[in-house]
């Protein structure tokens, strides 16, 4: 079990530092991380060519969901 574990963490630390070299090497990586970080992830321009690509995919508009009506206490 030890060893599974051990596999386990290398494999994920690896896919970190593959990720890390990913957004240091690519500048459009680099700059939605950026935009990530600014809380403004729709300047990323990773979002921008997408947004051309797929234009029926969007983000959802910032509204509350709806709820379910309370149903009465049967007593």
């Amino acid at each position: 079990m030890e060893q599974g574990s051990k596999t386990l963490l290398i494999i994920l630390g690896t896919a970190l530092l593959i990720g890390a070299l990913v957004v240091v090497f690519n500048p459009a990586y680099r700059q939605a991380f950026a935009a990530q970080v600014r809380g403004d992830p729709a300047a990323s321009p990773i979002w921008k060519s997408n947004r051309e690509y797929y234009p029926d995919v969007t983000l959802p508009a910032a509204e509350p969901a709806p709820q379910a009506p309370a149903e009465p206490l049967s007593e």
